[in-house]
């Protein structure tokens, strides 16, 4: 292919990416980016106060009528409510405000299919054009970047950090990991579960270590850099570290977030809901709060503390009670709510969140869905017979292109690890989506798949690497 061609390939997917993303904006419901995003309120409300009030709070003093306790945000991490809140100074929450959030996360994400091009060459591969097209049109990620979600920004700092795994397996270097550390910071700083990254980077650098080790028949002079890897680590927690100060002025205590318990509750009610049989949403709940309820009365914890898994005060003794809850649960319960939700978080479209956002009818049907009694793939196909064939099409389009990609990213995967120039990146990149995988644990959702799905497109484009 000539230098031409290229330039007038580059040219052509950037317009389309621009016409693509126009035209889904532009039958998008009123206010959609809030309307149709998951848990919005909870980074804009931070965002808001810090603008109008120079608070970064949930609720400034005086905002919501008959409120006067002022409750500092400690529920998650800072940098997206400021990524946020550059917009709202400017626009308020109008429709350009949403109209610049949109653009300010579609270019983010083609920048995250750019670094992915970065990756390639480790491989051996030239594809650079397939992968950029398929992380920037992934249905997934493409509809979560106009959503008031963090996912789209997480998702590129989680490249850096595999980009600079790579560069260090293959190059060493000082800096490779001190670049490490401070992108791992800043994804904590995201969302508070890329504090887990930041232990992960030295168990994989650690796996590298081993497997070259081996490989070299235990011959290895590079066990001094075992020494190294503690750097991002410290790296990291040094950009964190104003977070944490500020946290423990507000609160006496020092944590990043607060939301641990509430999370875990989360991933119990789930648990339960999708791990027994014959169990609606409701009753999962009802058993929740009656297993805390135990929990506490036993160990003498004040019962103001009962569902109160956000408040920093409570936050420990609700993720206690909640863990002591999860052990219980017979293991039976535990495969069917992982096999649930791992099936999801790889293999599920998206298709809501863009019915959601171009004000397609079904809404309903979902939320019936996840709170009735899950009955696995009879509960699944129920729920396709209600459908509407609009939303219909949605949902096999989205989904084929979740299933193909995955099924070519096994065969990619199997490419990787037969050379043993580059099997030595699949400890990275097993590590990173482990890592993910085992943190979503029973609340696999499609959209928690954007900050992986660069990653897995790297593994399917790979599996067209011409061979060597």
């Amino acid at each position: 292919m000539t230098r031409e061609n290229n330039y007038r390939n580059e040219i052509l997917l950037l317009l389309t990416f621009i016409a693509v993303n126009v035209l889904m904006y532009l039958f998008s419901i009123d206010a959609a980016p809030l309307a149709a995003g998951a848990d919005s309120g909870q980074y804009l409300r931070p965002a808001r106060s810090l603008i109008d009030y120079g608070e970064f709070t949930m609720n400034p003093a005086g905002w919501i009528p008959g409120v006067s306790e002022v409750r500092p945000f400690t529920f998650g991490t800072p940098l997206y409510s400021i990524l946020l809140a550059i917009p709202y100074y400017f626009f308020g929450q109008e429709e350009l405000f949403y109209i610049s959030v949109v653009i300010m996360q579609c270019s983010l994400l083609y920048l995250t299919g750019w670094i992915s091009r970065l990756l390639l060459p480790f491989f051996h591969s030239k594809q650079t054009l397939l992968i950029h097209a398929l992380v920037v049109f992934n249905p997934n990620s493409l509809t979560t970047a106009h959503l008031i979600q963090s996912e789209t920004l997480f998702a590129l700092f989680v490249v850096i950090i595999l980009l600079y795994l790579f560069k260090y397996i293959k190059y060493g270097s000082i800096e490779n990991l001190i670049i490490l550390g401070v992108s791992a910071g800043i994804l904590a700083l995201i969302r508070p579960a890329g504090l887990y990254v930041t232990y992960t980077i030295p168990i994989i650098l650690v796996g590298v270590l081993i497997f070259r080790t081996l490989k070299n028949n235990g011959n290895s002079v590079a066990a001094v850099r075992m020494f190294h890897f503690i750097i991002p680590v410290l790296v990291s927690f040094l950009v964190m570290s104003p977070w944490y100060v500020r946290n423990y002025i507000n609160n006496d205590q020092i944590f990043l977030a607060s939301g641990s318990g509430y999370y875990l509750k989360d991933n119990y009610i789930t648990l339960v809901h999708r791990g027994r049989k014959g169990t609606t949403s409701q009753e999962a709940h009802e058993i929740h709060n009656n297993r805390q309820l135990e929990y506490f009365k036993k160990n003498r914890i004040d019962s103001k503390c009962l569902n109160n898994g956000r408040d920093p005060n409570c936050s420990s003794q609700v993720f206690s009670a909640t863990l002591a809850a999860i052990f219980d649960e017979p293991i039976e319960t535990h495969i069917r709510a992982l096999f649930y939700s791992w099936g999801i978080l790889y293999f599920s479209g998206g298709a809501s969140n863009f019915r959601n956002y171009i004000g397609l009818d079904g809404n309903s049907l979902i939320v019936s869905f996840e709170q009735d009694e899950f009955e696995g793939v009879n509960s699944i196909i129920k729920l396709i017979k209600k459908v509407d064939i609009g939303y219909l099409l949605i949902l096999i389009v989205f989904t084929a292109y979740a299933f193909l990609t995955k099924f070519a990213g096994i065969v990619g995967f199997y490419r990787i690890l037969k050379s043993p120039q580059t099997a030595v990146y699949l400890i990275a990149i097993v590590g990173i989506l482990a890592i993910f995988t085992a943190m979503y644990l029973y609340l696999g959702q499609s959209r928690f798949r954007v900050p992986l799905e660069p990653i897995l497109m790297l593994l399917a484009v790979l599996a067209f690497n011409r061979e060597k």
